[in-house]
């Protein structure tokens, strides 16, 4: 190799160092808490059956999910020269519990609620520069450059304090206020993150067809979410619709039917670290549900739900799957 070869190879791979550690700068503050990302505060399909249903005897209710996630999302910058790869999976047990009270407020039945987590993350970073031709012809690259990060820690917490709702025949419907609490585990010199690190506003609506005779049983939910500032990157991600729906048939105790969601980002993101600009997202995703339920009929029915989620038609954001396996039951 003569001289002016290997100067221009010292150059890029110094070019390369340089360009991994300053994206992996800024995706510290990104891609490690996903919310920058495109992805909001609620977790993608996580209602599915009785969804717009509070139930009017009062008690403990318990739901414990087993949540996973596993997705990629690719950003091409400088005209398509490097192109930015981020992997990420996500394990999360959370543990939903909700009291209905004996109150009443407007006619409708009235709950509170709470969800802790436990997260565990795993996030990849890679550029890679293609292949490309030298002052005197020779040719070099590819180069990838990768980095790594995993973390196990508490995750964010949701509650609610007013959540209602109201019944009529086989109709169900209610309206839900929550608030995420960033409690989670958050750094900038960290890519998996388990916190979005901001505060968010996301009030709900939900209704749910059953129709005990038939077994049928159809259920939505919106909720649109209002994102806080990251203080520490002087980001706002901006306002999220999520729409969730799913629609079952039991045959006994034997449930089975089909799930769907939708992410859209309805405003951009903003702020001094928003240096994608707007960055809107979106994301649809649809699957199969299994449920099985012991003791249906009784004041403390056991229920089962299984379920699967394939992405598709991601903008912006992550594009992967979900399994999340499911246990609901009253105290």
């Amino acid at each position: 190799m003569d001289a002016a070869a290997k100067t221009l190879a010292k150059r890029l791979r110094t070019a390369c160092v340089g360009s991994a550690t300053l994206i992996a700068a800024l995706m510290a503050g990104t891609v490690s808490h996903a919310a920058e990302f495109g992805t909001g505060p609620w977790l993608k399909g996580y209602t599915d059956i009785f969804s717009g249903l509070i139930p009017p005897v009062p008690g403990v209710y318990i739901r414990t999910d087993l949540y996973n996630y596993n997705g990629a999302a690719e950003t091409t910058i400088f005209n398509g020269r490097i192109g930015l790869e981020v992997e990420q999976e996500m394990r999360a047990t959370l543990l939903g519990m909700s009291y209905v009270t004996p109150w009443k407020i407007l006619g409708g039945t009235y709950a509170v609620a709470a969800l802790p987590t436990m997260v565990a993350m795993d996030v990849d970073v890679g550029i890679e520069i293609p292949v490309f031709t030298g002052p005197r012809g020779r040719s070099f690259g590819p180069f990838n450059i990768e980095r790594g990060d995993t973390n196990l820690a508490i995750g964010d917490t949701v509650f609610s304090p007013l959540m209602l709702g109201w019944h009529h025949g086989k109709l169900n419907w209610a309206t839900n206020f929550y608030f995420l609490a960033p409690t989670g585990d958050y750094s900038r010199r960290q890519l998996a993150n388990t916190s979005l690190n901001h505060w968010a506003f996301m009030p709900q609506i939900a209704v749910t067809y059953f129709d005990p005779a038939t077994g049928w049983q159809v259920s939505g939910m919106t909720v649109y979410s209002v994102n806080w500032e990251n203080t520490e990157t002087d980001y706002t991600t901006g306002n999220i619709v999520n729409v969730e729906g799913s629609i079952t048939k039991n045959f006994g105790p034997w449930g089975f039917g089909a799930v769907g969601y939708g992410m859209i980002q309805v405003t951009g993101d903003s702020g001094a670290g928003a240096r994608l600009g707007a960055f809107e997202s979106r994301v649809f995703g649809a699957g199969p549900i299994i449920t099985y339920t012991m003791g249906a009929g009784t004041p403390t029915p056991l229920t089962f739900i299984a379920k699967y989620y394939k992405e598709f038609d991601a903008k912006n954001t992550f594009e992967g799957e979900v399994w999340d396996a499911a246990v609901t039951f009253k105290f």
